[in-house]
């Protein structure tokens, strides 16, 4: 009978360290890393490009991404992924820019403060003259970039910049990257910028 006990007590801590392994492998290589972002991310096709890895999308449609900050933090990330929507820049110009990079910083430490690893993204180009896009939105949008990739420089946070990625010889997001809008990627934008992240991710752990 003392021997039937012992069996009996080892079956709890057995379920629990089978439950521990199973979470770990259900994590992905890079553990769990949320992107935030809006329709870009929203409209990513993680398990077509990323089926291996353990990848979550918190989608707000604001610049302001700090209010969504219980979401992200109710994952439980090793790795968030911040990127803005070139949506959000103003086609007349004037985009509050200081604004949106004070976002960036707060979402920077609120990362920093639950020991995950950040990582910033630049802002996609637009294709002037398609759909609703101009000329002051994509100056404003290379504004904020330079400003990031400065940010990123300084802080010692891996940049993944997209903009230098797909960018044509003018700047702008190229007419066969997307599907008339001028802003959002079709399926060869995202041919282009996907291969970038695991790299990019690695190297931030």
């Amino acid at each position: 009978m003392k021997g039937k006990g012992k069996i009996f007590l080892l079956i709890p801590v057995l379920l629990v360290t089978l439950g521990q392994c199973k979470k770990t492998d259900t994590s992905g290589p890079l553990g769990t890393v949320v992107f935030v972002g809006a329709s870009i991310t929203e409209n990513w096709d993680f398990d077509h490009y990323f089926g291996d890895y353990n990848f979550q999308k918190v989608i707000h449609y604001d610049w302001d991404k700090t209010q969504v900050w219980d979401e992200v933090e109710g994952y439980d990330p090793d790795i968030v992924v911040v990127k803005e929507c070139g949506a959000y820049f103003y086609t007349d110009g004037g985009t509050p820019l200081g604004e949106y990079e004070s976002s960036i910083v707060s979402m920077v430490d609120r990362i920093r403060n639950i020991s995950a690893v950040p990582v910033l993204c630049t802002t996609l180009p637009v294709d002037v003259g398609a759909g609703d896009c101009t000329q002051a939105q994509l100056d404003d949008l290379r504004a904020f970039n330079d400003w990031l990739r400065g940010y990123c420089a300084d802080q010692g946070i891996v940049l993944i910049d997209y903009y230098q990625a797909i960018a044509d010889a003018q700047g702008q997001l190229p007419a066969s990257c997307h599907d008339g809008d001028g802003l959002h990627p079709n399926g060869a934008g995202y041919d282009i910028i996907s291969p970038m992240v695991i790299p990019n991710l690695e190297s931030a752990l």
